[in-house]
């Protein structure tokens, strides 16, 4: 486990995580003014480093550190091969990314990141009757027991609506010079 130092600190153990800061003060991050992007500024604001570089690390350094529940393979479940689960992979790295851009937010970010990101998300996969790790167990990762969900293919010219697509509307394509 990466220690890092939380400017929130108070001086719990290593054994107990706490929330961790930016590897640069935040005031050393902003730029100066008249140095935003934008109308008045000079370019695009910078992008403050990441604490985390990759989903993995958030997970084992931060996430599986910090979260301590009843994990019993009934009620709750967790599988330690979580990259191996399409769903979960999704979901921790929304968590992951949301984490990152709400911690720079000193009043209610991590509040936020709590209410909004992790407590819906870890109900989900945590949940063992319908979580994506459901199927495994204390002991291990489980290969997949559950198909994917059914589909049926759609008429190609429902996705013709604006409603559905991405694609630009024929009246949206740039001016021939």
């Amino acid at each position: 486990m990466i220690t890092i130092t939380d400017e929130w600190a108070d001086g719990t153990t290593d054994d107990q995580p706490s929330t961790p800061a930016p590897a640069t003060p935040a005031a050393a991050k902003r730029p100066a003014p008249g140095k935003r992007g934008g109308a008045g500024g000079k370019g695009p604001d910078p992008q403050p480093e990441l604490v985390f570089q990759n989903v993995e690390q958030f997970v084992t350094d931060y996430l599986a550190p910090t979260i301590r529940r009843n994990i019993n393979g009934v009620s709750l479940t967790w599988c330690r091969t979580w990259w191996r689960h399409p769903e979960a992979l999704s979901r921790l790295t929304a968590m992951w990314r949301a984490w990152e851009n709400l911690r720079q937010d000193p009043a209610v970010g991590i509040s936020n990141w709590w209410l909004h990101h992790a407590d819906p998300h870890l109900r989900v996969l945590l949940d063992g009757d319908t979580g994506p790790f459901s199927a495994c167990s204390l002991e291990g990762h489980s290969e997949f027991p559950y198909a994917p969900l059914p589909v049926e293919a759609a008429d190609p010219a429902m996705w013709l609506s604006p409603a559905f697509s991405a694609a630009p509307k024929p009246t949206d394509t740039p001016a021939a010079s």
